[in-house]
């Protein structure tokens, strides 16, 4: 429990630098991805990413904040979740994405770029729009 507060904590401060820091493309590892995580993308999307690690890089944050307006510092930590228990989970549009979608109070999408070479899975974007009314 404590290692997650420190990443939620180290999350936050990341956000926070990427609104002051203009240039540059520096990262935080949010860890390797699980087995399960792995073998899941495998089954169902064909991407092979065990051992992968998982970053969050500025230039992703600042695209994101940039592009996206009616983000919030803490739904920053919403990615942790998203990421762990998806409603949704499909290939972007673009080669080498993975876009995830959870409904929470929101509709969030987080969108991360698979790097073959680094072994990385890196934000791409990430958005938040009013989830859709239910259908009856």
């Amino acid at each position: 429990m404590k290692k997650e507060i420190k990443l939620q904590q180290r999350i936050l401060e990341f956000v926070r630098l990427s609104k002051n820091k203009k240039t540059g493309n520096d990262f935080i590892s949010l860890g390797v991805i699980t087995n399960s995580q792995a073998r899941y993308l495998k089954k169902h999307l064909g991407i092979v990413v065990f051992g992968y690690e998982r970053i969050l890089s500025l230039k992703g944050i600042r695209h994101a904040i940039n592009g996206h307006k009616n983000l919030k510092e803490n739904d920053f930590l919403a990615i942790l979740f998203i990421v762990e228990c998806p409603d949704v989970v499909t290939l972007g549009n673009k080669p080498n994405t993975i876009v995830y979608r959870k409904d929470l109070d929101n509709c969030y999408v987080y969108v991360e770029c698979v790097q073959k070479r680094q072994k990385r899975l890196e934000i791409k974007t990430f958005y938040k729009t009013k989830k859709p009314p239910k259908k009856n």
